[in-house]
């Protein structure tokens, strides 16, 4: 093995050290390996970025009417990149529409299995399991999408009106809900445990005071404007120079005195 031909870089001869030349070697393995990586990062984009035009097409092919042409596409999708959750929900709608009711819960299962936090697949897996009789798993899924959503978006409100019909009231799903978006907001990276209300460290009040500000925001989306002046008025206490607490408190007085 030589260098190329320069006059001032010399050769490499019988007598250059062993380890020099597995120096040698290795680094130039690493080379090949930092290209082969990069390259493959790039077929896994362009791979996933196919993926993403074959489910346009399918989603174009469905708007038409064209279910069998949609299914085709939706499943190469997948085939392309198989974690593409919203595809695999797709199949499951087109499997729902032919009346396959077992490939479509296992499409949504899928889905679910790829992207808990994708709304859709809990909701058509809470409809199909209701158009087959089975409550207890239908109210299952409707609670998830509740739960894993916004409390006013279109469908969260249909799953909300699904769950009414199974005999689930709004009430006991809102202190649902309400636990559950205090448990994500208490284990994110910027807030911690339980608000005191009494410390005297700056940055722990601060802290207290943007746990009580969400939890107030999540009580004014659902509606219960006594509950969210609550906490908002502690957040207040806790930093008062918050101009986005002092705004958010503003805007829910004003509407709870117009609902009054």
């Amino acid at each position: 093995m030589y260098y190329s031909n320069t006059n001032n870089i010399p050769r490499m001869r019988k007598n250059t050290p062993l380890f020099l030349i597995a120096l040698y070697f290795l680094s130039s393995l690493s080379f090949v390996s930092c290209v082969s990586g990069e390259e493959k990062w790039t077929v896994a984009s362009e791979t996933k970025k196919m993926a993403a035009d074959y489910r346009d097409k399918g989603l174009r092919y469905q708007q038409s009417g064209d279910m069998d042409t949609a299914l085709i596409y939706f499943q190469k999708a997948v085939e392309l990149d198989p974690t593409l959750a919203v595809g695999y929900n797709d199949i499951g709608v087109l499997y729902e529409s032919k009346g396959w009711y077992d490939r479509a819960k296992q499409a949504y299962g899928r889905a679910i299995e790829i992207d808990p936090t994708l709304p859709s697949p809990y909701y058509n897996m809470g409809s199909i399991y209701e158009k087959e009789g089975d409550f207890d798993k239908a109210i299952y899924y409707y609670k998830q999408r509740v739960l894993i959503g916004d409390w006013n978006d279109e469908w969260t409100m249909k799953a909300r009106q699904s769950l009414k019909g199974l005999g689930v009231n709004d009430p006991e799903l809102k202190q649902n809900f309400l636990d559950e978006q205090m448990a994500r907001m208490e284990s994110s990276e910027d807030i911690k445990g339980e608000p005191k209300g009494n410390d005297l460290n700056p940055k722990r009040r601060k802290r207290d005071a943007r746990l009580h500000l969400m939890r107030g925001k999540q009580l004014y989306s659902m509606g219960m404007f006594t509950e969210a002046l609550k906490e908002l008025s502690l957040a207040s206490v806790l930093d008062p120079k918050s101009k986005e607490i002092s705004k958010t408190l503003e805007e829910v007085q004003q509407k709870a005195l117009f609902n009054d």
